[in-house]
């Protein structure tokens, strides 16, 4: 969850990877350590993906053409700085949650009492590291009812934007899955995995029929240009 040493000044004290530059953070992915990896990825692409919804709104706030609107665009305004705060939250809480399993496999397991915490411990660990990514796909699929609201309700100069946010947010769905999916295979409690895959899969298949409606319908917009 915290500075590593890659070539990187610390600052004084413990970094998270929130508010790391772009450069510092990027160069901590490519770091030979596990986290940050694809889940703290997802939830960035996530955030960024809301940023530009937010983004569009503020470019058509206080224009004539949309006083109509302005009531909408600040609700799809709050709502998506509320998710983007969250993304990025999710961030950090994936490298964390990830960093718990990793020190639960170091727990001692020579005894049969030591092999029971340790599995115990293991398993709460891997439930934690399940639902973060399980968040990033929740906020996602929010965001991109946000671009949905945004679409047609916005200036039009930037509908690539738009555009560009619902990429990003399709590609953090399905980051969240994959490490949703990963998590699930090492969990013990088939009552949790069960529950846990059925809200993944129903996020993901509405997610992405969204995703993919609204980006059909920039491309159109784009094409009578």
């Amino acid at each position: 969850m915290y500075f590593k040493e890659t070539g990187m000044k610390e600052r004084g004290y413990k970094m998270l990877l929130s508010e790391y530059s772009i450069k510092e953070f990027v160069d901590q992915l490519a770091f030979k350590s596990p986290a940050p990896g694809g889940g703290s990825a997802s939830a960035l692409v996530g955030a960024i993906g809301t940023a530009l919804v937010s983004m569009v709104s503020n470019l058509s706030y206080g224009k004539e053409k949309f006083k109509d609107k302005e009531g909408l665009l600040v609700e799809i305004l709050e709502e998506a700085r509320r998710t983007k705060e969250s993304l990025i939250n999710l961030i950090d809480k994936d490298a964390e949650a990830f960093n718990q399993v990793a020190g639960s496999l170091k727990m001692p397991h020579t005894t049969e009492e030591e092999e029971k915490l340790r599995s115990e411990a293991m398993e709460q660990a891997l439930k934690e590291a399940t639902l973060v990514p399980l968040s990033v796909m929740e906020e996602s699929l929010k965001s991109l009812k946000l671009h949905e609201r945004a679409l047609g309700n916005t200036t039009s100069a930037a509908i690539s934007d738009i555009g560009v946010g619902i990429q990003c947010l399709k590609a953090a769905l399905y980051g969240g899955w994959l490490n949703v999916k990963i998590n699930l295979n090492w969990i013990k409690d088939e009552d949790f995995v069960k529950d846990v895959e059925k809200k993944a899969s129903s996020i993901l298949e509405k997610g992405i029929r969204l995703a993919d409606g609204l980006f059909k319908k920039v491309e159109e917009e784009l094409e009578k240009k």
